[in-house]
């Protein structure tokens, strides 16, 4: 139940050890120790809420999908994890909590609309204390000249009204609304092989996909993930995650270390 681009350990990994150490590659950025509070806005069916209150981490994920809030408010009940985490069905501007020590949205941006940026990453900030941190994980454009809509086949069939821009951009918006920018990376490769591993699931599991969507939609999203893959391949599309840290009123920025804290 996790449609976001994993991080492969290896090339030959599992989807599922991939998905995992993508989530804990988002908690090893974001500093998080048991007893934090953390949002995860757009959180999809959970996944990045559930990982960090297995760890102590008092969470608070939200969806614009119903259905994902009520699947992943039952997963967090079966686990035993109602203490510590809750999903909340709204939008993400809805949430009045703030002083959180860090905010995580991993494959949220890309729904946002560009000219909404400068909104997003100012309400973003002002959700964070002083010295929170934020990990943005979002498919990108390779340059930040192009045109943000997508178009045709995507944006009629996949995506609708989804944008895409380059990484320039989005570190643009994010100091902008005044965060301290202190890492990105592109992890276009492993997007490659997600998708790859994707495939792979819908090929074997074609008969029952077509029983609960229907043959036209399962050949959508076959057409759409193979056609992605190509693109990740060729670098037409990228996928980068951007860190940033809320600096409080003298600059300061806390006690992070002074390189790069988290195993790759």
């Amino acid at each position: 139940m996790t449609y976001t681009c994993a991080c492969y350990p290896r090339p030959e990994a599992s989807l599922d050890e991939a998905q995992e150490n993508k989530y804990r590659l988002v908690f090893d950025k974001l500093r998080l120790s048991p007893g934090d509070r953390l949002l995860d806005v757009g959180c999809g069916w959970g996944g990045m809420v559930r990982y960090a209150a297995r760890r102590g981490i008092r969470v608070i994920g939200v969806t614009l999908s119903e259905e994902q809030a009520t699947w992943a408010q039952r997963a967090i009940a079966e686990e035993g994890l109602g203490e510590l985490a809750e999903v909340r069905h709204g939008d993400y501007r809805d949430i009045r909590d703030s002083g959180f020590d860090a905010v995580s949205s991993i494959g949220l941006l890309e729904h946002i609309g560009v000219r909404n940026y400068a909104k997003y990453f100012r309400f973003l900030q002002s959700r964070l204390r002083p010295g929170g941190l934020l990990l943005n994980h979002c498919i990108t454009r390779p340059d930040n000249r192009s045109e943000p809509s997508t178009h045709g086949f995507i944006d009629r069939y996949v995506f609708p009204d989804g944008e895409l821009t380059g990484s320039g951009r989005i570190i643009t918006e994010a100091q902008d609304a005044g965060l301290e920018v202190l890492h990105e990376e592109n992890l276009r490769p492993h997007y490659a092989l997600t998708l790859r591993d994707w495939c792979a699931n819908l090929v074997e599991h074609w008969d029952e996909a077509v029983d609960e969507v229907g043959l036209p939609t399962a050949k959508v999203w076959g057409l759409y993930m193979a056609g992605s893959r190509l693109q990740f391949e060729r670098g037409g599309i990228q996928l980068h995650q951007v860190l940033a840290v809320k600096p409080g009123d003298r600059g300061g920025i806390g006690d992070l270390p002074l390189r790069p804290w988290w195993a790759a």
